[in-house]
């Protein structure tokens, strides 16, 4: 079964920082967090070391290991792996689902991208992400933009790669 997130949702946030992760999320989550103890719950990666964007990006276990490899493949003391070591590992918090399937964010979270009393969970397949519903539009997806650079008609399978489009 392919487990990626999709979907969007806004769930509440309670005064110790505690919010509940959508179930569809929640499943996937499961899924990809193979090598856990039995009986323990599943576990995310957040990463929060990009001021640059309002939102926080979530890898699962399996996808955090992915990017792990990814960055052992890199030679050491190259600035690019420094940069991803900072962002997967040291801006980074690996988080368990709580009993009742709820996140816990620390105040410094929630101020850092703007949550108070709502949260956002936006699917992105491999990740999702995490943000304020007062973010902007154009500062938590691209769609919106990628599309209007699009001729009118135009479906939006055309920006997928010229090799997939073809085994359709």
């Amino acid at each position: 079964m392919e487990q990626r997130f999709r979907g969007t949702g806004t769930h509440k946030v309670d005064a110790k920082g505690r919010v509940s992760i959508p179930a569809d999320f929640r499943r996937v989550l499961d899924a990809c967090d193979p090598d856990r103890e039995p009986g323990t719950n599943p576990r995310v990666t957040l990463c929060f070391g990009d001021d640059r964007v309002p939102f926080f990006t979530c890898y699962t276990m399996d996808g955090v290991a992915e990017m792990g490899e990814m960055i052992e493949d890199m030679d050491e003391g190259d600035p690019q792996r420094e940069a991803l070591e900072d962002y997967f590992y040291t801006f980074a918090e690996t988080i368990s689902v709580d009993d009742s399937g709820r996140l816990l964010l620390n105040a410094a979270l929630r101020a850092q991208i703007g949550v108070t009393d709502t949260l956002v969970f936006a699917g992105k397949g491999k990740t999702f992400r995490v943000h304020s519903p007062e973010a902007p539009v154009t500062a938590t997806s691209r769609l919106r933009a990628v599309l209007s650079d699009l001729p009118e008609g135009t479906p939006v399978t055309s920006l997928l790669p010229r090799k997939r489009r073809a085994a359709e």
